[in-house]
């Protein structure tokens, strides 16, 4: 991976950990190329991708800004721009999990080409309720090579995210997220305590790492009550 590349990751990452506090101002490119031992010009490249995704915005003559990604009021907003999970887009409500299913198994033809493994490596399969400030939230089922990290219940109640990146060093740099309709499952209707047939919105992702490999192919539904999202546009050079 080029440098430029690795330092966006890591600012990217400490922007989406709260390192870097929303709004406030981060340090100057001075002290970020010393940090990293790079040139200023090279700072400058890993600072403009942080800009086109809307990350971060400078203003002339007082530095460069962590930009706000939600208003206050908006903590029923999920940001879809963003890839964090709920206990990152949600740090000022109690997110907590219940296990519905957690075993390993090989993967489907369909997991296998989204996470780009062979038929005989086997992977997690996890089912978990989400609950905000104890009321369900959304309905997770996740797919993960059990090559990533070692995973136990334990760790399932929580964040997985707060666990591979705090422990394994593995950070969820970038996604793929397709967004759409269904109608509620027998198994997703009792999960979420909703009716069969009621509407759902459903995100599929597959999540990357830093190093650009694919660690995560899930599906996470909500129903009507938690299907409200928000993902912010920002016009760049080349359009």
């Amino acid at each position: 991976m080029y440098r430029y590349k690795e330092v966006y990751s890591d600012i990217k990452k400490d922007i989406l950990r709260n390192h870097y506090r929303s709004g406030t101002l981060m340090p100057t490119q001075d002290e970020l190329a010393k940090k990293y031992n790079i040139s200023r010009i090279t700072l400058r490249k890993s600072l403009d991708l942080l800009i086109d995704e809307g990350l971060i915005h400078t203003h002339q003559g007082s530095g460069t800004y962590v930009r706000p990604q939600l208003e206050e009021n908006s903590s029923e907003l999920l940001p879809l721009d963003l890839p964090i999970g709920a206990t990152y887009s949600h740090r000022d409500q109690k997110i907590t999990s219940k296990i519905l299913f957690f075993g390993a198994r090989l993967p489907n033809e369909v997991e296998q080409k989204n996470l780009k493994i062979k038929a005989n490596e086997p992977v997690y399969e996890i089912k978990r309720v989400r609950l905000r400030d104890d009321k369900i939230y959304s309905y997770e089922h996740t797919i993960m090579p059990t090559r990533i990290a070692p995973l136990d219940e334990s760790i399932l109640k929580g964040s997985i995210y707060g666990y591979l990146g705090g422990t394994m060093k593995i950070f969820m740099t970038d996604a793929r997220r397709v967004i759409y309709a269904e109608s509620a499952t027998k198994e997703s209707a009792q999960a979420l305590e909703v009716d069969e047939g009621a509407s759902l919105l459903v995100i599929e992702q597959i999540a990357y790492d830093q190093k650009g490999e694919a660690f995560e192919y899930s599906k996470s539904r909500f129903d009507e009550n938690h299907s409200k999202f928000v993902i912010d546009v920002h016009r760049n050079e080349f359009w």
